[in-house]
């Protein structure tokens, strides 16, 4: 039994569970998923953004027909608001009554329980802020999702060490942050 992680001619990331992993033997997406999944719930790492999408399962039942809104819908508009430096209308209240420190997190937040992921508690924000901010002394920077599930899978550390997938990764959260950027109209 072994896990393995591949990129196939069109840059999709394929990952091939086994044994599966919450009853899934398999999970593709593309780099450009990774870097959403890392600005829109607020992860430390690459790592975690991969062991996200591979634990993550999105309660349906959160979503509005009548309007659209669904899981993600609050932490990109938190998002969009944190880029644009506006206010934003997300409750600070935490289902066990924490008070967050931030409309972004409560936003980021709510969609990781969406999503049935851990919440982001203030002393782990802080924690993995600091962490992000060292000066690399090895602590590893986390935000609360386990990365066990990843830790096995040949091919992964490659992907994680090299250079030439950094920069891709990069670039892929240069262009989410782009795209949620405010357009400036232009006059003819």
């Amino acid at each position: 039994m072994s896990s393995t992680f591949e990129r196939d001619g069109n840059g999709l990331c394929i990952i091939r569970c086994d044994p599966p992993v919450n009853g899934s033997d398999s999970f593709v997406f593309t780099p450009d998923v990774i870097a959403s999944w890392k600005a829109l719930l607020g992860l430390a790492s690459t790592r975690e953004a991969i062991a996200a999408i591979m634990q993550g399962r999105e309660d349906t039942s959160r979503y509005d027909p009548k309007t659209g809104r669904g899981v993600w819908t609050g932490a990109f508009e938190a998002l969009e608001s944190a880029l644009t430096d506006s206010a934003t209308d997300v409750s600070m209240l935490a289902a066990d009554g924490t008070v967050f420190d931030d409309p972004l997190t409560a936003a980021r937040n709510k969609t990781r329980a969406g999503m049935r992921l851990p919440v982001m508690s203030n002393e782990a924000d802080a924690r993995m802020r600091a962490a992000l901010a060292s000066d690399g002394s090895g602590v590893e920077a986390s935000s609360g999702i386990d990365v066990a599930c990843t830790r096995n899978i040949d091919g992964l550390d490659e992907f994680l060490d090299d250079e030439s997938s950094k920069n891709m990764l990069d670039e892929c959260e240069e262009r989410f942050f782009e795209s949620l950027m405010p357009r400036h109209s232009q006059q003819n």
